[in-house]
Order: structure tokens, then C-alpha cells, then sequence
């Protein structure tokens, strides 16, 4: 296994159960409150719905697949939090699809070919800032999510619920 694809699986798996803990506990009702008011908080329903769009990226790069960019999926890169239950999967499908999409990106982690780190990234728009395919899982798979969780860490915060262990 390529020396990235070992050390991202590391931060992936910890991310996966840390995100699946930050959200165990919530009632259906909780994933779409707004606790702070006079803000917009980013959600448990918009971070986990937003995070389930990557993993399939994550796979394409690392199998040479075509790459579908989710930058203006519904809940994509420029989405807005919706308040509306409606507007969002249930919540069971949510975390379900978060445990599924993790499985999915750590599988392609563990199949990938040690050469296709190196290779160019396909997302024209992300090339400038992460020139290779290494580059954009190291991204996608520890920055970009570790973010979001931090979100639902402060999230949980705000609503007056108790941490959990990462």
C-alpha cells in the first residue's frame, strides 16, 4: 500500500467513528435545529449529507474512474443550509450512508494502485491547488472532513449536548 493511502486510512477510520458518534446519539428532530439564535449553523443533516457526496469522488480518482463533481449537487460546496426536514434524507439514512460511504472510500484506499497518487488530478477546477491525485485525497479524506466534523463537534456544543471521545 502507497505510504498516503496508509496514513489517510488512519485519519478516515478515526473520522468514520467519530462522525458516527458525533451523530448516534441525536433525535430526528435534532439533525435540523438551529441553536445559536440569529445564525445559521451548518447542521447535522446538511454536514452528513454533504459529506456523503465525496466518497464517491474519492473512489473515482483512486480506480481512474470518471469523476462526477458534486460542486452543484443540492448540497454541495455552494449549498445552503436548509431548515426543512423535507429538503434532506431521513436521518437513519443519513448516518447509514455516511458508514456506507466510508466503507466505500476505504476500500478504494486499500485496492489503489501505489502509482495513482502521483497522477495528475482530474478536477480541472481543484488542479491549481492539488496538482496530483495524491494531493486531493489528502484533501478530500482529512482536511475537507475533519472540518465538517469540527463544525458538528461546535454544533453539538451550541445545542448543550455532551462531547464525545474522537
Amino acid at each position: 500500500m502507497h505510504p498516503i493511502a496508509s496514513a489517510v486510512l488512519i485519519t478516515w477510520r478515526r473520522n468514520g467513528g467519530y462522525g458516527s458518534r458525533l451523530v448516534g446519539d441525536l433525535t430526528d428532530t435534532q439533525f435540523f435545529a438551529q441553536p445559536a439564535p440569529g445564525a445559521v449553523m451548518n447542521h447535522p443533516a446538511w454536514i452528513l449529507a454533504h459529506l456523503n457526496l465525496y466518497p464517491p469522488v474519492i473512489a473515482a480518482l483512486l480506480r481512474r474512474e470518471a469523476v462526477v463533481d458534486p460542486l452543484g449537487h443540492k448540497f454541495g460546496q455552494n449549498s445552503k443550509v436548509l431548515t426543512d426536514p423535507a429538503e434532506y434524507p431521513a436521518p437513519a439514512v443519513l448516518k447509514a450512508e455516511f458508514e456506507r460511504m466510508h466503507a466505500l472510500a476505504e476500500k478504494a484506499l486499500v485496492e489503489s494502485d501505489e502509482k495513482v497518487f502521483a497522477e495528475t488530478n482530474p478536477i480541472e477546477r481543484q488542479r491549481e491547488r492539488h496538482p496530483t491525485i495524491g494531493d486531493m485525497i489528502v484533501t478530500l479524506t482529512v482536511k475537507h472532513e475533519s472540518g465538517h466534523l469540527g463544525q458538528l463537534s461546535a454544533w453539538r456544543r451550541a445545542m448543550r449536548l455532551p462531547s464525545v471521545p474522537m
